[in-house]
């Protein structure tokens, strides 16, 4: 039988899959590849810690509200 979308929501091991995605794109690795880059004058790390922390906000947030409808 496969899961369906609230299943996959409410078991506690996908949550975890999210911090660890979520650490491993914040990590400091990660924020090196950009570093010395520019798009339209604006450092291209500050843009891909912007967009990073907001998709992390975005699917939390809609996840969260997933599991309760």
């Amino acid at each position: 039988m496969p899961l369906s979308y609230h299943d996959l929501l409410g078991q506690k091991e996908f949550w975890a899959f999210l911090f660890v995605l979520g650490w491993l794109l914040l990590n400091w690795p990660m924020l090196t590849l950009s570093y010395g880059y520019a798009v339209m004058g604006i450092p291209l790390i500050l843009i891909y810690i912007t967009a990073v922390w907001l998709a992390i906000i975005l699917l939390l947030y809609l996840f969260d509200r997933g599991i309760y409808e």
